[in-house]
């Protein structure tokens, strides 16, 4: 039977955050950066676009 009061080390690692901004016609541009990308990346992405109105 299993020790449930075992203790297992968890090794967790930093993720790189990229932030990227784009003006209101920027969403093209957009598009291509992640179309580029490997389907995982290993980077968290923080995006703001200004939107017209």
């Amino acid at each position: 039977m299993p020790d449930k009061n075992k203790h297992i080390p968890v090794t967790r690692s930093a993720t790189p955050i990229v932030g990227l901004g784009a003006s209101a016609g920027g969403l093209e541009s957009l598009e291509r950066v992640f179309s580029e990308l490997p389907e995982e990346p290993g980077l968290a992405f923080v995006i703001v676009q200004h939107l017209s109105p």
